[in-house]
């Protein structure tokens, strides 16, 4: 179960699109001159909204986790996909 969100702010590339659509999840945020997100701290009861909005984050910066801190999306994998393409 979902119970955290919070963003991978280095690969997150600011498109806004999470703040824009869901200002009470999300908030824009100046890092080292770069526009960012950042979670707000609310939270929303429904585990499905919450999948969509990370599945729609272009670089999955968008990191859902359950009560322990385990890392539920992205998965291992799909992060090590997006560290190896930036590598690239």
């Amino acid at each position: 179960m979902i119970t955290k969100l919070d963003i991978d702010q280095p690969s997150c590339i600011g498109c806004g699109t999470c703040w824009v659509t869901n200002p009470e999840l999300f908030r824009e945020d100046r890092l080292n001159g770069e526009l960012k997100a950042a979670a707000t701290g609310g939270m929303l009861a429904d585990q499905q909204r919450l999948q969509l909005i990370a599945e729609g984050c272009p670089t999955l910066s968008i990191l859902l986790m359950d009560a322990n801190g385990t890392v539920l999306f992205p998965t291992a994998e799909q992060r090590a996909a997006r560290s190896q393409a930036v590598e690239w």
